[in-house]
């Protein structure tokens, strides 16, 4: 059994947000990103554990409640723990490049490249994430991309892509809870077209959009003040 693990970090703030890190990243990824909360952070070795894990991390640190920074598939996560252990725990809940769901064809042919070249696979996986984003593709590449190419083996990695595999967004999260979306339109990993799809959907009240980003839209310059200002 390999347990997720939590550090927490007070920054001096008087709310806790959980930093959920999306496939194929750690936390390290949230490096740059400064909000105005105390941040606890996750070490994922087990999706399927994951809101088991995070709810022993609350009790272990004394945390009443949390918000909810979910990206890529930590949306997912983030999601899984507010059906599992509702708003009791859970204040604001922000999803992140997310997709409605990841179809199984698609998986499937992600697993066979992934299997036959790991390297090339994330290679290739890494520049997708970052299409719109040179500047900060340029930080990643020289602090964490040849790092996270050696560390991730294939076991781990397929354990995600079967956990993701399984997982979809349904509206009714999005109507019932304090959900707020935030997507980049260059996102090339979660097309930005079915996330605005899914919002007509259900006239959800609006996405926070940013046109220039791909799938890390949380490092753009002006992330923080549009964070706050909700536009």
């Amino acid at each position: 059994m390999r347990l997720n693990r939590f550090q927490y970090l007070n920054r001096g703030h008087n709310k806790v947000l959980v930093l959920i890190p999306g496939w194929g990243f750690d936390t390290r990824i949230f490096e740059l990103l400064d909000l105005n909360f105390n941040y606890l952070l996750p070490q994922i070795n087990d999706p399927k554990r994951f809101s088991a894990d995070l709810m022993s991390a609350l009790v272990e640190n004394q945390i009443k409640k949390v918000s909810l920074f979910g990206w890529s598939m930590g949306g997912f996560l983030a999601i899984n723990f507010l059906e599992e252990y509702g708003r009791e725990f859970a204040e604001e809940i922000f999803l992140v490049s997310m997709r409605k769901s990841y179809p199984k064809k698609e998986i499937d042919s992600q697993i066979a490249f992934l299997i036959k070249d790991r390297r090339l696979y994330l290679s290739r996986f890494y520049r997708n994430c970052f299409i719109g984003q040179k500047r900060t593709f340029a930080w990643f590449k020289e602090h964490m991309f040849s790092s996270y190419i050696e560390m991730f083996d294939l076991e781990f990695l397929l354990n995600g892509l079967d956990y993701l595999v399984q997982q979809r967004l349904e509206t009714a999260a999005l109507k019932e809870n304090p959900v707020r979306i935030i997507h980049g339109e260059k996102d090339r990993i979660a097309p930005y077209s079915e996330i605005v799809e899914m919002a007509k959907d259900i006239s959800f009240p609006g996405i926070v959009t940013f046109k220039k980003s791909g799938h890390l839209p949380f490092l753009e310059p002006d992330f923080k003040e549009r964070f706050y200002a909700g536009i």
